[in-house]
């Protein structure tokens, strides 16, 4: 294989995800002509999960013609979607080619992440293609706490981690073994933007949580990435944000502003906890404290303040 000036990896993405099939394409952006006789081959393999049996199948990827960039595609029939419970995952190989020559040879994982909002609510779809409420609870910790145990304690008690600024470490090992997480983001301007492209390639991710001063004026946010705001006092509320997390240390103050919301609320506590079970009743306890009024789409606690200052 002949050793040309080093290319881009391809990038990965998805359309059209339902209960019968998915469309995975590889784009190359650059001088790479198509009329020169560039193209990306290779292939999906999967599903592939930890906690399932599975039958994999390969799907090649089909060269889709002239262009502004290098794009191919592969149907993939029946797509498995990523979740804690079911962590789904599908390895991509991308040959890139020039006239039949292969000139670089990559591997990438993709999965598929089917949580939105509806309303004032998260939803799931599962693999028959049914809608369902899925809840979220979080506690701050870390990666390897949650998956000491090969995150079997998290999934029976339905708990999802709170991380700052998570790297590739974190996210590959939640992706793999069934973690959901919150991750809590400080970064601005071009370091925001390619930190959120980054992490929108992670199913584990089930927000990336801002401050609601953030300006994302100018920054593209990537699809299958929900954006919350973190509101504190009587912040308004930014125009990019999907979610909203709040401190609900005063049930009263905090239905009265929350609870005729047009998007789904997060309720935030700051607690003690010395483990996972104990986090868990704490968002119980959140819940039926707040229960009476409204039904919000999550609860969360950390024990330390969510944000740092930005100065």
């Amino acid at each position: 294989m002949s050793q040309l000036s080093p290319i881009p990896i391809p990038s990965l993405f998805y359309t059209n995800l339902n209960s019968v099939r998915v469309s995975v394409y590889g784009s190359l952006d650059g001088e790479f002509n198509w009329s020169d006789g560039w193209r990306i081959e290779g292939n999906v393999y999967g599903p592939h999960c930890k906690l399932s049996d599975t039958l994999p199948a390969r799907i090649k990827l089909q060269d889709l013609g002239d262009g502004d960039s290098l794009l191919s595609t592969a149907i993939v029939p029946d797509p498995c979607p990523w979740s804690a419970e079911l962590p789904a995952t599908y390895k991509v190989t991308t040959n890139i080619t020039k006239n039949n020559d292969v000139i670089q040879i990559n591997e990438q994982q993709i999965a598929f992440k089917t949580l939105a909002t509806n309303v004032t609510k998260l939803e799931l779809t599962d693999l028959n293609g049914f809608t369902k409420r899925w809840v979220l609870r979080a506690a701050a910790g870390t990666v390897d706490s949650a998956l000491s145990d090969g995150g079997e304690q998290c999934r029976e008690l339905r708990l999802s981690r709170v991380i700052v600024d998570p790297d590739f470490e974190d996210c590959s090992r939640a992706t793999a073994e069934g973690l959901w997480i919150v991750a809590v983001l400080n970064q601005s301007g071009d370091a925001l933007q390619k930190n959120l492209i980054s992490l929108s390639q992670w199913p584990c991710i089930a927000c990336c949580l801002l401050p609601a001063e953030t300006d994302l004026g100018g920054i593209d946010l990537p699809n299958h990435l929900l954006c919350a705001a973190y509101i504190t006092d009587n912040q308004e509320l930014p125009s990019w944000a999907e979610l909203i997390f709040a401190d609900a240390s005063d049930p009263t103050s905090f239905n009265a502003r929350w609870s005729s919301s047009v998007i789904p609320v997060v309720a935030h506590q700051l607690t003690d906890y010395n483990n996972d079970r104990e986090a868990r009743k704490m968002c119980t306890a959140i819940q039926a404290g707040l229960a009476p009024h409204t039904s919000y789409a999550g609860y969360i606690v950390s024990d330390r303040p969510l944000y740092l200052s930005q100065d």
